[in-house]
């Protein structure tokens, strides 16, 4: 039996779940953050920046889009950057990704 593609992250749905410009722009900002520096890392196998270098709003990443050190992150790093931000941090802040990421070399 193959292993499931689930997604990690959705963009779209993330977006449709609140018409709230303040929530929208947040949800840009964070995954923003985010993946810039998944992108930086080359843990994320496809692009998710537009020709400007804006995050891609139609942006969903599947497990097979995503390296194993990366799939390690969204389980425990990026749920507590999110928690993070959400107590007031920084979103350009990503040194919790940074540590998450050294603690799996």
């Amino acid at each position: 039996m193959s292993d499931l593609d689930f997604t990690l992250c959705n963009i779209p749905m993330l977006l449709s779940r609140s018409k709230s410009e303040a929530y929208q722009r947040q949800i840009v900002d964070r995954y923003t953050s985010i993946m810039s520096f998944l992108w930086s890392k080359k843990l994320i196998k496809l692009n998710p920046f537009d020709d400007e270098g804006r995050l891609r709003l139609d942006l969903v990443i599947k497990k097979s889009d995503v390296t194993s050190e990366c799939l390690e992150l969204f389980k425990k790093a990026i749920p507590a950057w999110h928690s993070f931000v959400d107590k007031g941090g920084r979103v350009e802040d990503v040194s919790r990704l940074e540590r998450g990421l050294v603690k799996m070399h």
